[in-house]
């Protein structure tokens, strides 16, 4: 069998074939469907789980066309779990459950706020204990450089700036993602400070062998590191055993955050949007095939790939100007 995922634009476009190049998709899934196992996963979900009550009559289609392709057949990265799991899980069933917990979900700022409370500890008499200092996760205020970046951080994490402790960590952390999620424009400005700060070229979406070239530009800046020992820092940072999926995501995030095929965040298109497609590209990385109609994880895609040597078939359904060697491409999948 040959595993396929694709993301939820192209998905859309195989229900509702509208250009040639979907046509020739559906054509060739429809044609192949007993070689083929095409997955869903729960980013494919969380795509659907938008606005349900409002639009659930066309959601629930949607997620009936999803099984009806995928055969239940999910691709997952569960929380705890540091491999992948692939298995029959029923589509209808987990979208709800995942509906469910969302909603009934405590925000991560509440969480942090009681915390302590609830486990009876003093995070700060243990870190001390350890031998752990702050520092080492926060730099001090004024150890900061004088650039706008510099002043959005100390503005983000005000709280941790003003009292010191680990539980105004907390609490600045939790309230990070739901900023960037709630307001789009505090994450667009943290990212165009950043790029200006280091003087990063803005036609970095163009570069060939960004990574590289991104390791050398970042060194003999502000930052002071390359791009391959930002990422290391940022996934040692929060995991203690780190796996490949760590880096992976971590990769795809910073190459979007230093400037190469960077999402501009909208009302529409959310902080949490960007993190899931980041996760499709993990599941497309770890299915035979990934097509995808969307250039920004086309691009990172690709540059991933490249990077973690990924034998995956990377492809396109956007700008395609030869459907006959689109479909002729798709062929010698299922050919070989």
């Amino acid at each position: 069998m040959i595993s396929v995922y694709l993301d939820w634009n192209c998905l859309k476009g195989v229900k509702n074939p509208n250009k040639k190049e979907f046509e020739i998709l559906k054509s060739w899934i429809d044609k192949h469907n007993h070689k083929l196992k095409v997955y869903y996963s729960p980013s494919h979900l969380a795509d659907l789980n938008k606005n349900y009550k409002e639009q659930k009559e066309k959601i629930d289609d949607d997620l009936s066309f999803l099984q009806q392709i995928t055969k239940n057949n999910i691709i997952a990265k569960y929380f705890g779990k540091p491999e992948i799991t692939i298995e029959q899980r029923d589509l209808i069933s987990f979208f709800h459950e995942i509906r469910t917990d969302k909603e009934n979900e405590e925000s991560v700022e509440s969480i942090a706020e009681n915390i302590q409370d609830e486990l009876g500890l003093n995070f700060d008499d243990l870190l001390k204990s350890a031998g752990v200092d702050l520092k080492d996760l926060i730099p001090n205020e004024n150890e900061y450089d004088d650039t706008e970046t510099s002043s959005q951080v100390k503005k983000l994490f005000n709280g941790f700036f003003q009292n010191g402790d680990f539980n105004s960590l907390l609490k600045d952390i939790g309230k990070l993602s739901s900023t960037f999620q709630n307001q789009p424009t505090e994450f667009n400005s943290l990212r165009k400070n950043l790029q200006a700060d280091l003087n990063l070229d803005s036609n970095v979406s163009n570069w060939t062998s960004v990574i590289s070239k991104l390791d050398l530009h970042l060194t003999n800046t502000l930052l002071g590191k390359s791009f391959s020992d930002s990422v290391i820092e940022d996934v040692n940072r929060f995991h203690k055993n780190p796996t490949y999926f760590d880096y992976y995501l971590s990769t795809y995030n910073q190459l979007g955050l230093f400037g190469f095929r960077s999402d501009k965040l909208t009302e529409k298109n959310r902080f949490n949007n960007s993190i899931e497609d980041a996760f499709h590209s993990f599941y497309g990385a770890n299915s035979n095939v990934f097509l995808t109609n969307d250039k920004t994880l086309y691009y990172r895609s690709k540059i991933l790939f490249e990077a973690f040597e990924v034998k995956s078939k990377l492809l396109k359904t956007f700008k395609i100007d030869n459907t006959n060697l689109f479909k002729q491409e798709l062929e010698s999948l299922t050919n070989e």
